[in-house]
């Protein structure tokens, strides 16, 4: 009985020790590509507060590029998550008319997805860091084209026509 216990008890112990090398393994083999900012340029016209307001970039993708020139193969890549998300205000003007902004991503075959969020907006920037979803959005960066969406809204009046920036940044996980 002592025997046969001694001997689970190493069966186990090298299991873990192979599962944690496995683990190890994949971490070792994994590597992290940061892509440069996707800018998306866009205006807000006058309204009112509470007016929500919509823009629309349909970007066509370079992951197997971007993947080409880092020397990676674009059929390993384990996974595509956003790294970074602003808007800033390519005007200087500050943000105090807005409320909120909500970037969303989409592509044909998939759901919109929100990617990045402010759900309030601090008085008196020019630059609001966004709240990142943990989305893996690798399906979206594979399609032939995605849209990515910013929507505003206003919690003040707008008086006159502002140009706005969001950009967002990915971080591509490659298997070696």
């Amino acid at each position: 009985m002592k025997k046969s216990l001694k001997l689970l008890a190493i069966s186990g112990s090298i299991l873990l020790s192979i599962s944690g090398c496995s683990k190890l393994l994949d971490k070792m083999t994994e590597q992290t590509v940061t892509t440069e900012y996707t800018d998306v340029d866009f205006i807000v016209e006058p309204g009112a507060s509470g007016t929500y307001s919509e823009n629309i970039e349909v970007v066509t993708p370079n992951l197997d590029s971007i993947l080409q020139y880092e020397g990676y193969d674009a059929g390993k890549v384990k996974s595509v998550k956003i790294s970074d998300a602003l808007v800033e205000a390519t005007d200087g003007v500050n943000f105090d008319p807005f409320g909120s902004f909500l970037v969303t991503i989409e592509a044909s075959g998939q759901p919109v997805v929100k990617i990045a969020e402010a759900a309030t907006v601090p008085t008196g920037v020019t630059e609001v860091a966004l709240t990142k979803e943990g989305v893996n959005v690798i399906d979206y960066l594979k399609s032939f084209h995605y849209t990515i969406k910013v929507k505003t809204m206003l919690d003040q009046n707008l008086e006159v026509q502002r140009n706005l920036r969001a950009k967002v940044k990915y971080e591509i996980k490659v298997t070696l």
